[in-house]
């Protein structure tokens, strides 16, 4: 870690809370009548690029039966910390008509791209959506962007690591810590 990095989630914090989410989510399914019944998987569609660790450390603590899927968006350009519009860059691949989905993402912002996301999801037959996100930055998120599931509140600071990345680097970062340009 460098002087322009402070860390905000160790990476043993991060794994527990995964672990709570895991349990939170099997419990939601687990007392849905269709899961009940059927079995049928949900459909976990992770938004890439950020959302892929949290994804992977969480579905391998889930009981449920899933299927995986991705959809890429485009949300922080090259080197900006400041969000643009949101822009679909591949969208899932298997069919999600009647679907029950599970939307991941590793953060929700202002809530434009789970948003986006969400709309475009449910142009597709889908028959349910939750969402859950790793981190949350709080009081910025639209009104009634409302995830089912959070990982972290945290500050509005522009963060890094375990799946975020600042101009495509420091993804791989076990834990999450606060960008700062100016080295503070």
């Amino acid at each position: 870690m460098n002087n322009k990095m402070k860390t905000l989630i160790d990476e043993a914090s991060l794994h527990a809370r995964i672990a709570d989410i895991a349990t939170e989510i099997d419990e939601y399914y687990l007392g849905q009548w269709w899961y009940m019944r059927t079995q049928e998987p949900v459909v976990i569609i992770g938004i890439l690029t950020g959302a892929m660790f949290f994804m992977a450390d969480l579905v391998r603590k889930l009981s449920i039966r899933v299927e995986l899927d991705f959809i890429r968006v485009s949300t922080y350009p090259g080197k900006t910390t400041i969000a643009k519009k949101p822009k679909i860059i591949t969208q899932p691949t298997r069919s999600l008509h009647n679907a029950h989905v599970l939307l991941l993402d590793d953060i929700l912002d202002t809530g434009k791209t789970i948003n986006m996301v969400r709309e475009n999801l449910e142009l597709q037959s889908t028959e349910s959506i939750m969402t859950a996100v790793l981190l949350r930055k709080t009081g910025k998120a639209l009104t009634g962007v409302t995830p089912g599931f959070v990982g972290f509140d945290i500050p509005d600071d522009f963060v890094i690591g375990y799946g975020l990345d600042y101009n495509g680097r420091y993804r791989e970062m076990p834990y999450v810590a606060v960008w700062s340009k100016d080295g503070h």
